[in-house]
Parts: structure tokens; sequence; C-alpha cells
């Protein structure tokens, strides 16, 4: 990982830096020109000071050299040496001239004989310590006499030297922390702005596009800070647009009655709104992102995605979904293309049409039952009305007979008409809202009972009541007491002599009646239908006790009418019980 470095730190270092560069450099030549000025100025002053000593000893004899030399060596702080045209030392202000030895070897010595003025730094075997040597030719009559020489020694010049250095290196480190001080205020300048409008794009970044922007005193800061505001605004705006339309898109498709299910083309769950969740049996949060193979365990399914990201057309199918109850799915899929006209995938949009089918079979039962319940009774009309016609009619015996079949089959058609009538009657109550007064039940309960007594009596079964006295409902008496009849004709019809059917009222969070028997009882296969018009568990055995096909059915229309329910339990052999549940008042 690249370690990052913050640009104050690089402003700072960069500008510290150059400008230690070029205070070491000036620094260097500084120093240098220094340095050669003041060795030259030395030169020339010990220069002066051998020319001076060679006046001064022009005209005197050799003899005097020495105690002259030492004169002039103690005026002026310098060591004056004279030596002759063979090396000799004739005269030396700090030594005895007898004993050093001859210095015509010496460079500077052998240039001055050679009449010119040379200067030479080297350690001096007399006073055995380095010296400066300024040697200049004494002249006489067009002739060099002597050579004179003045020299100091150099551990005090360059003690000088570096007293100059050391006051051009405080006045660099002065000058460079002045150049610190600056880079520094140049570097904050210039970093403090950055940094606001790091923080700025920080809170743009958390939405928060209504944060201010400082200004910047910099031009190329202050432009970038603009087109950072504009861009925020720009930007809060185009999110804000593209919210507000999920949100939309969002609420219509949680509003969506049909299923809505959207795949990449890996055939992966892109979207899924809840109704598709409900339909397909799955959790839209957990699917997402998964193959609808792993989603969903429907092959039909799994072809029609297939057949959908391949079709560059519409394509429509029927899909059986096999769970706890067989339901049947209505599926539309189309290509989803992308902003170029790539697909990206597609779209499949379900509805549950299984209410539809069964409805659709319940009518096309009805016709058929209609049918058959008609026909039955129309046969055996028209079948003894052409015996009575064919002759029967001379035999008073068989037209009395036929006549009795023309009567029993009249009525049998007029009960299964006046039961149509009066569930179409009721279903279209249903539909505009019954009238519903606050009555008591009991009363309700008890002439429904009276009304089937007689029946009752004659087959010799009991009929128990029992309700709660003071009990009140919301109902429609009429039709609650055509319920119940229907009900205890049921279970009267249904149980043999010595038999006890039992009426009980009850209320909780809801009144329910319940007729119990203790008939023959009911397989559990035929109970989801039970409520359905002209539904017969035992065909023959229901026509043989007269029944029509209807009595539950209006029941369930009528309960349904006082916006309630109703529910059967039966076990074979041992009796059946049916429940009327109402609202409570």
């Amino acid at each position: 990982m690249v370690r990052r470095k913050r640009l104050f730190w690089q402003l700072f270092g960069a500008y510290s830096l150059s400008g230690l560069l070029v205070l070491v450099l000036v620094y260097a030549i500084t120093s240098h020109a220094i340095e050669s000025a003041y060795l030259g100025l030395f030169r020339t002053q010990i220069e002066a000071r051998a020319l001076l000593a060679c006046e001064h000893l022009r005209g005197l004899p050799d003899s005097l050299f020495d105690q002259a030399c030492k004169a002039m060596g103690q005026a002026s702080l310098t060591r004056i040496t004279v030596v002759d045209v063979r090396g000799t030392v004739r005269g030396d202000s700090e030594s005895d001239p007898s004993h050093m030895p001859n210095h015509s070897d010496r460079a500077e010595i052998a240039r001055a004989l050679a009449g010119e003025t040379a200067t030479s730094v080297r350690m001096s075997e007399t006073v055995r310590q380095t010296m400066m040597y300024v040697a200049v030719p004494l002249m006489e009559r067009g002739e060099v006499r002597a050579v004179v020489r003045a020299a100091v020694p150099y551990d005090s010049v360059m003690h000088s030297i570096r007293g100059l250095h050391r006051r051009v290196a405080g006045v660099a480190v002065g000058t460079f922390a002045l150049l610190a001080l600056l880079s520094l205020g140049v570097a904050r300048r210039i970093n403090a702005p950055l940094q606001s409008l790091g923080e700025s794009a920080r809170a743009f970044a958390s939405g928060d596009f209504d944060h201010s922007l400082p200004r910047a005193d910099l031009a190329e800061i202050d432009e970038l800070a603009g087109a950072l505001a504009q861009m925020a605004a720009r930007l809060g705006e185009r999110i804000e647009t593209t919210t507000r339309e999920r949100n939309e898109r969002e609420a219509i498709l949680a509003s969506m009655v049909e299923g809505v299910l959207a795949v990449d083309s890996s055939e992966c769950v892109v979207r899924m709104n809840e109704a598709c969740g409900r339909i397909l049996g799955v959790s839209p949060a957990r699917v997402e992102g998964r193959t609808i193979q792993e989603a969903v365990r429907n092959s039909d399914l799994h072809a029609f995605v297939t057949r959908a990201l391949s079709s560059p057309v519409p394509v429509e199918a029927d899909i059986e979904v096999m769970d706890q109850s067989d339901r049947y799915l209505q599926a539309h899929g189309a290509v989803l293309r992308g902003p170029q006209g790539r697909q990206v995938g597609a779209v499949v949009v379900l509805n549950d049409v299984t209410r539809l089918r069964r409805l659709e079979q319940i009518r096309r039962d009805f016709v058929a039952n209609v049918s058959h319940e008609l026909k039955t009774p129309i046969a055996a009309i028209q079948g003894a009305a052409e015996t009575l016609r064919e002759g029967a009619l001379r035999t008073p015996q068989d037209a009395a007979r036929f006549v009795e079949i023309i009567e029993r089959q009249a009525s049998r058609l007029d009960a299964v008409i006046r039961d149509l009538l009066t569930l179409s009657r009721i279903e279209e109550d249903e539909e505009r809202a019954i009238a519903l007064q606050r009555m008591p039940v009991d009363g309700i309960v008890r002439g429904a009972v009276q009304t089937c007594g007689p029946k009752a009596a004659g087959k010799g079964v009991a009929v128990e009541v029992t309700c709660p006295p003071g009990l009140v409902a919301h109902i429609n008496g009429p039709l609650l007491e055509t319920a119940v009849v229907n009900l205890v004709d049921n279970a009267v019809t249904y149980s043999n002599a010595g038999d006890t059917v039992t009426v009980r009222v009850t209320r909780n969070h809801e009144i329910v009646v319940a007729v119990q028997d203790h008939g023959c009882g009911i397989e559990p296969r035929h109970l989801s239908r039970l409520f359905e018009r002209f539904y017969r568990v035992d065909k023959a055995r229901s026509r043989t006790l007269g029944g029509t096909g209807l009595g539950l059915a209006i029941v369930k229309h009528i309960v349904q009418a006082h916006s309630g329910r109703v529910s059967v339990e039966s076990t074979p052999g041992i009796g059946s019980t049916f429940r009327i549940h109402l609202p409570s008042a």
C-alpha cells in the first residue's frame, strides 16, 4: 500500500528544502569569496609590511640587519627575516640568524631572488608552526641585494576567517529560519482552504448539499470551490430527482397486486416486489442477488425466464405452482434494455389467476349441475306425459300414478328454481349491503328450530337449543333465520331416529351459532367444497332425501352478507358440526 503524504508537509518540505539548498549554495560561494578576499587582504598587508621593511633596511650595512629586523618585528607583530643572495640569513626578528640554516631552498626566497614577489604557506622549521610568508626583493642599483620576508602565523589568519565564517553561518541560519516561517505560512495558506474543500466534499458525500463552501484568497482555489459548489447543487438536484423517482417506483411496485420480478442476463434476481414474494412464497430481500433457480423451485418459471431473456418480443405463459394449495399464475415477460439499447435482463409480471380459474370451474360445474338437476325431472315429466298420451289416460290407476310422478317432479323443479332465486337475491343483497338491525339472537335461533320442529318430530329426532339470554347482534332477522333453518334441516335430514341435534350459541370475540348432529359424517376430502352450489357428497342419497344441493351455498352467502364466515368439522361415522361466525355487536 502506497503511503500517502499530506500536501501541507509536501509544500512546507519543498519550500524549506529549496531554501536550504539555495542558502547552502550561497553560503559556500560567499564563504569561499570571503576567505579568498580575506586571504588576499592579509597577503597585501604582509606584503606592505615587507616593503616597509625594505625601505627601512635600504642603505644599512648587513651587520645591522638583525637588529633592525628585531625592532621592526616587535613593532609590527610580524616576523621579519632578511636573507642575502647566497641564502644566508642576515637577520630575523624572532631567532638568532647564526643558528638558522640556509634559506636558498625556500620557494618564496628562490622566487624573490629572481626579482618577484612571492607568497607561501607552510610549516616553519624554525618556529615549528604554520606561517604565511611574503618575500620581496631588496633592490639596490638595479640588482637584488637581499630578500626581505615578512611572515605571520597562519592560525591567526584562519582564526579571523573562521570568525567571518561563523558570522556568515549565523546570518544563513537566521535567513533559513525566516524562510522556514515564510514556507510554513505559505503552506498553511494553500493547505487550509484545501482542507476546507475536503471537509465540504465529505459533507456532500454524506448527503449534506447545503454545506457552505469557504471563500479563498487564491484565485485557483476559489474557482475550484465555485466549481465544487455548482457540482454539489447539480448533484443534489439529480439525487433528489433520482430519490423521488425511486420512491415513486417503490410505491408503485408496493401497491401492485401483480408480482414483478426483474432478472439480469445471468438469470440472477435484481428486484422483486412484495406481491411477487407472496405469490412465490419467498422473501424478496433474501433472494435478491441469487439465481432464479436458487430463489424459486419451479421449473415452469425457470423455463419462462429463460424464454423471456432469449425472445426479442414479449412472451406470455401460464404457470402452475404446486404447494399447499394448487395455484395458477399468468406470466408476462419482456426484455430489459440499457441506455445504449443493450440487453441487460428481463422483467416478468405474474398475476395470480387461481381465483378466476376456480370461479370458471365453479361456473362450469354450476352450469353442468343445473343442467343435470333440471334434466332429470324434466325427463321424468316428459316420459310420464308421453305415457299418458299413448294410452295411460284410459287406465285410471296408471293415469293417477303418472300424474303423481309429474306432480312430484314439478315440485322438485319448483324447489330448485325457488332456491336459485333465493340465492340470486341474497347475492344481490350482499353486493349492495343488506339492512342490519341490532336484534336478539335467541329469538332468531329458536324460531328456526320451531320451523324445523314438525320434520324433526316426524323422524324422531330431538333438537336442543342453548343460547345465552340477552345476546344481541347486528343482523338481518329473516335471512339469518333462513340460514339456521337450512343447517338444522340438514342436520335433521342426515340424523337417525333417536338422535339429538344440538344448536348452541356462544360469544367470545365473535358470535358463533353451531349446529351439531350425530349422523353419518363427511369425509375430509369433501369439506372444502361443501358450500359450493349443487355439490353433493352422496348424490343419490341427497336426491332421495329431496335436497336441491343449494342449501349450504345459501347459508354461506347469507353469512357473508353479514360480514361473517362459515366453517365445518366432521368425522365419518360420528357426525358433523356446522358453524356460523358473526361479528360481535
